[in-house]
């Protein structure tokens, strides 16, 4: 492996804390603002209030991932009203959660995010669009 290689396996985050799911958030909603279809959908709801999301966010996960009770709100119920939002978004959205996961954190702990993410995705996407039906 190059000398680069070692070092960029050498920042990989082996535990989740606070300060690496703040890097989590902010380097995955980073790529969301520039994704070719979720950009459009996050960009047109959360324009002048990306700030105050990037802090929903950190509190979101540090609650699931850490149970620190610091998230207080209701996340299915924000997303019911997102002009734009698709079904198919949801696979977008989890590939790109995935590569964030991978840039941040070691292969378990990535591997084990996900999965909390996958659960969370699906279930939002069932209640968003297959029970709407």
């Amino acid at each position: 492996m190059s000398e680069q290689g070692l070092a960029g396996k050498a920042e990989l985050h082996t535990h989740v804390t606070e300060e690496s799911i703040a890097l989590m958030v902010d380097r995955f909603y980073a790529s969301v603002q520039e994704h070719p279809t979720l950009g459009p959908v996050f960009n047109a709801r959360l324009e002048g209030r990306w700030d105050s999301h990037l802090d929903q966010m950190k509190a979101f996960w540090s609650s699931v991932l850490l149970m620190s009770g610091r998230y207080e709100g209701r996340p299915l119920r924000a997303h019911f009203d997102v002009e734009g939002l698709e079904k198919r978004h949801f696979a977008d959205w989890l590939g790109l959660f995935r590569e964030t996961l991978e840039g941040v954190y070691v292969q378990d702990v990535a591997e084990g995010i996900h999965a909390r993410s996958r659960q969370i995705a699906q279930r939002f996407s069932i209640a968003l669009f297959d029970l709407q039906q």
